[in-house]
């Protein structure tokens, strides 16, 4: 999972490079993940509830974890280095725990109120310095950046706290990712920038394909782990997915960065490595 997330980012520069609107790129994802997951829930004899509740958890799921957090990344990323995008997600189980904290879902801890703070540390290391970016003009779009990780929060404590009973993982990753389609459908054919890459063109459509094919997997060892395991258990995702991102901008850009975004790193993974610790 953390290498599959990990690489979205360098493949959604490079679509966004090729002129592939966000809405166009997450709506082509989530209808071939869709069809995918949902082939695959038939194949194995797992249904589809069709209540109208279980319908709006779909959509508050899909438009949470994946169509908003996923066109946001597509347009910061396209500002900002992939790697860098990466690092900053990694907020996002530091953010889980805050919410759950403030919703009475996990008691205060010592331990992970430090790793808060040491998350915190790290995102003014990003934003705060005007060394730490390769050009200061990026800090919009880095700040773009950071609703990213706090989307994918909020999707994680829904999703656990409301994840109805008796439902298969395929068939939830299925449905959401069709409340994700459906969420970004009337936008992207309002604004003309759907977009669906048959035949491949260009690098842009190669790159959408893949991630096509990626989300997926994705979304079906999301719903496992969480199912599995818990959201704390899941947050560790987070450590292979910035490593991953960071290696991949490098590989595929030359992404090289300041020593203020390595310390950001470093803060970040201690931050989630306490919040991790104290939740075993």
């Amino acid at each position: 999972m953390g290498l599959i997330w990990g690489l979205q980012f360098s493949l959604a520069k490079i679509a966004y490079a090729s002129g592939i609107h966000p809405f166009g790129f997450t709506l082509a994802i989530s209808v071939s993940a869709a069809c995918l997951l949902a082939a695959v829930a038939r194949f194995r004899g797992a249904a589809l509830p069709l209540s109208p509740r279980f319908w709006v958890y779909t959509l508050i799921a899909g438009s949470t974890a994946i169509a908003i957090p996923n066109s946001l990344a597509v347009l910061a990323v396209g500002h900002v280095p992939a790697g860098l995008a990466a690092v900053l997600n990694t907020l996002s189980p530091l953010m889980t725990y805050a919410m759950a904290l403030g919703l009475g879902m996990e008691k205060r801890h010592s331990l992970r109120l430090l790793g808060l703070g040491c998350g915190l540390g790290g995102a003014l290391l990003v934003v705060g310095p005007r060394a730490s970016l390769p050009d200061p003009d990026m800090l919009p779009w880095v700040l773009l950046c950071i609703l990213v990780p706090f989307f994918y929060a909020a999707s994680n404590i829904y999703i656990a706290k409301a994840r109805p009973s008796g439902v298969d993982s395929i068939a939830l990753a299925a449905t959401m990712q069709i409340g994700a389609a459906a969420c970004i459908l009337p936008l992207a054919v309002g604004l003309g920038v759907w977009h669906m890459p048959f035949p491949p063109q260009n690098n842009g459509d190669w790159a959408l394909l893949l991630q096509c094919a990626l989300a997926g997997i994705g979304s079906l060892l999301f719903f496992e782990t969480l199912r599995l395991a818990g959201p704390v258990f899941f947050s560790q995702t987070g450590f292979l997915v910035t490593l991953a991102g960071v290696f991949w901008g490098w590989l595929l850009f030359g992404e090289q960065h300041s020593f203020y975004i390595w310390a950001a790193m470093a803060s970040i993974f201690v931050g989630l490595a306490l919040v991790t610790r104290a939740g075993r």
